[in-house]
């Protein structure tokens, strides 16, 4: 069975790579303020910290995106 219509390969950085790492850090940061109680300082430097880690995977080509199962023909799992 043909999947070749199931998702586009993602060429070059993810826009939306961003938004996520954004959204991630500023939950990271409510996190750390409400869990951690810590200052809006220290919450504001894990919020970055997390920001930049997961915007440098995700809008920089660090991760594959595969919406389906079929994300390789190299390997079976007995889908077909």
């Amino acid at each position: 069975m043909d999947h070749s219509y199931d998702h586009a390969p993602v060429l070059g950085p993810w826009a939306g790579g961003w938004a996520i790492a954004l959204l991630a850090g500023l939950f990271a940061a409510a996190l750390a303020r409400v869990i951690g109680q810590v200052d809006i300082t220290a919450a504001a430097i894990v919020g970055a910290v997390v920001f930049g880690v997961y915007g440098v995977l995700l809008g920089s080509d660090g991760v594959e995106l595969t919406v389906s199962e079929g994300h390789g023909d190299g390997h079976d799992h007995g889908h077909h």
